[in-house]
């Protein structure tokens, strides 16, 4: 059937719900600026399942065991929305756990996140944009208030807890027992290493091939850490799913983990391949 193109499309936003006043779209559009508090766990796990996830041209990173979890504080803007955080500051502000791995690209290492789930749609919609696997989920991150008489202050000695959770089962959790102080320079390679995705948009027609199926790398700008690291030992458990597949990732070693803050912008990204 021959496909009907106009050149006017009355309808506005960046993405859905498409209005003829543009306001309502879910996310706007990009530069998106981000500020992030991290409690990551870095660990080793089966690397051919690993590298199952992985599919040509992506080849598995220098060290291809390698992962971390990564339970996460988020707030975010739109350039064009900078005032989002005061007229409705719940469109800023979200919670994340997700599962990365290492890979390599025309010899290039980076990060792929494989799983990750978050606690509203604005993100679930953003991050589909951007090819992270997104789907919504329950997470709770340890937080200390400094003047709760019954919290301790945040320093060696203190431990803190991320919990992921969707449709009703606990998928994994993770822990810090933090024994020092550290900078960014510390931070593992792999948790500071440039992002790969996969975007995947299925076809409308029964049968086709994806309308969209391609690699691509996430740009950052403005990329700050926060002056204090916390490092330590780790604990992480996964639990088995009925619906979700992550179980094959789980831990075979901890190797450490860490407690900071980060800031960037994101200006685009750029195609790298395309499967269709």
């Amino acid at each position: 059937m021959a496909i009907d193109r106009k050149e006017d499309f009355p309808l506005k936003g960046f993405c859905y719900p498409l209005t003829p006043g543009g306001r309502s779209s879910v996310i706007g559009s990009f530069p998106w600026h981000y500020g992030t508090e991290y409690l990551n766990i870095l660990y080793r796990t089966d690397p051919e399942v690993i590298a199952a996830y992985l599919p040509h041209p992506l080849e598995p990173g220098p060290e291809p065991d390698m992962a971390y979890v990564a339970f996460s504080r988020w707030w975010s803007l739109s350039e064009e929305q900078k005032d989002m955080a005061w007229v409705n500051p719940g469109r800023t502000q979200y919670r994340e756990a997700a599962i990365w791995v290492g890979c390599r690209y025309k010899g290039k290492s980076g990060q792929i996140c494989l799983h990750v789930w978050v606690d509203d749609d604005f993100t679930l919609a953003r991050g589909w944009f951007m090819g992270f696997p997104k789907k919504l989920g329950r997470i709770q991150v340890s937080e200390f208030h400094p003047l709760n008489p019954g919290m301790p202050e945040i320093g060696p000695g203190v431990t803190m807890k991320g919990i992921a959770a969707a449709n009703d089962e606990r998928l994994f959790e993770g822990s810090l027992k933090i024994e020092k102080k550290a900078t960014a320079r510390e931070l593992p390679a792999l948790m500071t290493s440039p992002l790969f995705h996969i975007r995947h948009f299925p076809s409308i027609v029964k049968g086709a091939p994806p309308s969209v199926l391609e690699l691509v790398t996430l740009g950052a700008e403005n990329k700050k850490t926060g002056d204090t690291v916390w490092a330590g030992s780790g604990d992480l458990v996964f639990y088995p799913s009925e619906i979700e597949e992550h179980f094959r990732l789980k831990p075979r070693e901890i190797t450490g983990a860490f407690a900071f803050s980060s800031g960037y912008t994101f200006p685009g990204g750029e195609v790298l391949y395309s499967w269709v």
